[in-house]
């Protein structure tokens, strides 16, 4: 195999190689980053590498390898990570000047536990500022490219993670998703994101931006290789105070039981308004889970209420602006437009307004719940993860049009705290990548990871490659 063969290989076919005696993981790494240095000038994924560790990474796991004692699927694996991520002794520096020489001491939590299971740390991935946003045009460390077209963003905020998997530069990364920023650049780069349950994965570590939103969670190639990442991402983490202890679970055991007889419902009012190539692509996507047995309806959760959505707005801003008020207030410049404008919109806001906007924000969960939690009409709700593909990089981070419109699917399911993956699910008249959106209920994950599963066994959109 090329090194680009192998710096494409799912995490499953690598680990099943290395377990064989096929490959080892410094071959694999090595390759791996062969390939960034071929394609990382022109996609700008990482901000920062970590070669040496990396390589000493790679090699022990090779020996455990030869001796039998893998310590377990992820063992070897060359994974990226999203640069708001706390790395013991490297830079994190969230993609903000204000943090850019900031060197933690520790790791954040998924990425301790990442280590445990034996992965290779690569690198750190661009973010847009502060992780709010949508493009990955970042003013202070420069733009991301999209790898299917390098004029087109590759979503954001966990833009260099997308990028890096669409680029053959990572097997697998760490992303974070406050209003879609793991599921957005899954859609835009024709990769697999999760965002688990809220409280699943620990937070322990990650760069906050909203208290009650931010979800942490694993992208890659397919469900597979996301729910072999999850296996080992979750977990209690006594330093995020919002973390649930749970049983562990192997979100790899139902993959296989397929969708036929499930009930998958569509919500007309988040297809509407979507591009037409989006909705074509949505559309054959439920004509392949009717082949597969499932049977498809549709729901409105919020029949009834107006403008439900708008109402939730309010919170990010706040609890960001809460979060970031000193280096606001004292020093400003240091955070970039139109990141600065966007959070400082949040400090002067009405404390009745956040009161009701968090209210509101349960009373959609609740009503979600109703509908695809246990004992609910269907089993998973099904739409088109963005309204439309990657649009053009810009002229400079002011460039982002309507970052709200573009996350008006994804950011309903932050609101709920419910499971929510992006699968690819075709491409446009251009060429650009689309991708479908799977929820279900609360810690219904191992639900959510099977159907995508499903999905990807009978297409063939998430092995396709961009010409680079």
């Amino acid at each position: 195999m090329t090194d680009t063969d192998l710096a494409y290989l799912t995490i499953a076919e690598a680990g099943a190689r290395i377990a064989a005696g096929m490959l080892t993981p410094t071959a694999l790494v090595e390759a791996t980053f062969a390939r960034i240095e071929e394609t990382d000038p022109r996609v700008h994924a990482y901000v920062r590498l970590m070669h040496g560790s990396a390589m000493a990474e790679a090699e022990a796991a090779t020996r455990r390898a030869a001796d039998g004692q893998r310590l377990g699927p992820l063992d070897g694996i060359p994974i990226a990570v999203k640069d708001i991520f706390d790395t013991a002794n490297v830079v994190t520096a969230a993609g903000t000047g204000s943090l850019r020489d900031r060197v933690p001491t520790t790791d954040a939590t998924a990425v301790r536990r990442l280590r445990e299971a034996g992965a290779v740390i690569l690198g750190k991935t661009n973010t847009h500022e502060l992780a709010l946003g949508g493009t990955t045009y970042n003013v202070h460390f420069g733009p991301t490219h999209n790898p299917w077209d390098l004029d087109r963003v590759p979503g954001g905020s966990s833009g260099g993670s997308g990028a890096a998997l669409a680029a053959g530069e990572a097997l697998g990364a760490l992303g974070s998703d406050t209003g879609g920023s793991i599921r957005g650049p899954a859609s835009f780069c024709s990769i697999t994101g999760i965002k688990p349950t809220y409280g699943l994965v620990g937070r322990g570590g990650v760069v906050p931006l909203s208290f009650t939103l931010d979800h942490v969670g694993p992208m890659a190639r397919s469900a597979e290789d996301c729910a072999l990442m999850l296996n080992v991402l979750a977990g209690y983490d006594e330093t995020d105070r919002d973390s649930i202890a749970r049983a562990p679970q192997d979100f790899t055991a139902d993959l296989a039981h397929g969708v036929r007889g499930l009930r998958l419902a569509v919500m007309p009012s988040l297809v509407e308004g979507c591009t037409p190539d989006t909705i074509a692509a949505f559309e054959r996507a439920l004509a392949t889970f009717r082949d597969l047995g499932a049977h498809i309806t549709t729901v409105e959760p919020m029949a009834g209420e107006n403008d439900w959505r708008s109402v939730m707005d309010p919170i990010i801003a706040i609890e960001a602006a809460t979060f970031w008020e000193r280096t606001l207030r004292e020093r400003p410049g240091t955070v970039g437009e139109p990141v600065r404008s966007r959070i400082l919109t949040g400090l002067d806001a009405n404390v009745h307004t956040y009161i009701r906007a968090i209210q509101y924000r349960k009373e959609t969960e609740a009503r979600f719940e109703r509908v695809i939690g246990e004992g609910g009409v269907a089993d998973a709700i099904l739409l088109p993860t963005m309204t439309q593909p990657a649009e053009p990089l810009g002229d400079s981070p002011m460039d982002e049009a309507s970052p709200q419109w573009k996350f008006r699917n994804t950011r309903v399911f932050d609101n709920t705290h419910q499971p929510s993956i992006s699968v690819p699910c075709g491409f446009d008249s251009d060429g650009l990548p689309l991708g479908l959106m799977i929820t279900t209920g609360l810690w219904r994950d191992a639900l959510a990871l099977r159907i995508a599963h499903a999905f990807q066994q009978a297409t063939d959109f998430h092995t396709q490659r961009p010409a680079l």
